[in-house]
């Protein structure tokens, strides 16, 4: 959870058949996009009865009313301009698990909850966008309109790397976001810790954008909990430099297909040449030191706002490292090898990206 949780008044709380929690999308593709999103294709179900719908005739006009003097009217704009969100729906009836255990409403509600947050956070890992409203629940009533009951505080000021500014959802990405979610819930239900930090990392530097320090050490951190270990020979920035370029590919674009609009062109920046700047930086910040006045001052790209400088461009690259290592890791069915830093130190070490082999190698050893 990001922010503050805010529950509507007790008397607004009657029983409905069906209980909901849902999650914003920012937007739908579309307008001055390369691709515009199909809406016909909504509701699109996504995984264990999540669907993705337009919800701007469901959520009632007076539905944040009786808050507006506790959030703001900000807020409140960012709660009412919700039309597109990741919906679960289910029964608030107790029941027996498995185990023999009553399984009662505060339970389900919980585990509701969690699932739409874990497809949010996969879907900004598949196709990361603004977010300002976030986590909504309630009740669904008889004309099936959604009365929601509480939420997450919506974010203001909140901002993603340049890049990502002009983000929509498109179609591939809900065919992706049904391609691995399945498995990204099984990651993050399961003892895969090094999958899940790198994750949890993700999403704490996603929502820090008023610091942009703390986002960057945030996403270092994220990609030192897949790449790098606490145990010898598995740790330091030539190591995870390594490791980076193998894995990912050294030649690999930072900015895949579709991220770099047809208006602008192509940098052309690849793993290879992004990634000793991404350590060095890291680096200055983790130590304390100052960061050389380069890094503002060089641009590496064209943006719609003019140049992009070369910090900025390590912020992008730094999302590229993450949000790839973690869905190689999903589609190469490769978690078992991101359980711990046993695992993952054995993985590694198979290719030989130990810290003496790497050094052996630098030096002009077989």
């Amino acid at each position: 959870m990001i922010g503050q949780q805010i529950t509507v008044s007790p008397m607004r709380m009657t029983k409905m058949h069906q209980n909901f929690s849902l999650y914003g999308i920012y937007d739908l593709a579309g307008g001055a996009d390369d691709e515009h999103f199909d809406r016909t294709l909504l509701p699109f179900s996504v995984v264990e009865g999540v669907q993705i719908e337009n919800v701007s005739a469901l959520l009632t006009t007076d539905t944040f009313d009786c808050v507006k003097e506790r959030i703001g009217s900000d807020a409140m704009s960012h709660l009412r301009g919700v039309e597109y969100a990741l919906v679960h729906r289910y029964s608030p009836k107790a029941f027996l698990d498995s185990d023999g255990n009553w399984v009662g409403e505060e339970i389900q509600s919980q585990s509701s909850a969690d699932l739409v947050r874990n497809v949010a956070a996969c879907l900004r890992i598949v196709r990361p966008m603004r977010q300002s409203a976030q986590l909504m629940w309630g009740g669904v009533r008889e004309d099936r309109r959604l009365d929601v009951l509480g939420f997450d505080a919506p974010i203001d000021h909140h901002e993603v790397p340049e890049v990502q500014k002009h983000f929509h959802l498109r179609n591939r990405d809900v065919d992706d976001l049904r391609f691995y979610a399945p498995h990204f819930l099984r990651a993050m239900r399961e003892q895969f810790w090094k999958f899940r930090m790198a994750v949890q990392f993700h999403e704490l530097g996603h929502f820090q954008s008023l610091a942009w320090k703390a986002r960057y050490i945030l996403w270092a951190s994220a990609i030192e909990s897949i790449y790098t270990s606490h145990n010898s020979g598995h740790k330091g920035s030539m190591v995870a430099k390594e490791r980076i370029k193998w894995f990912l590919g050294a030649g690999t674009s930072i900015y895949p297909p579709g991220d770099i609009s047809k208006l602008l062109p192509d940098p052309g920046i690849t793993v290879g040449d992004i990634v000793d700047d991404l350590y060095e930086v890291r680096n200055f910040i983790a130590h304390g030191d100052k960061i050389p006045d380069h890094f503002f001052q060089d641009s590496l790209r064209k943006g719609f706002n003019g140049d992009v400088n070369a910090l900025d461009v390590l912020m992008e690259a730094s999302s590229f490292v993450i949000r790839a290592s973690l869905l190689k890791i999903l589609r190469e069915r490769l978690l078992e090898h991101f359980e711990d830093a046993t695992s993952a130190d054995a993985y590694f070490g198979s290719a030989s990206l130990t810290w003496s082999e790497i050094k052996k190698r630098a030096r002009g050893g077989t």
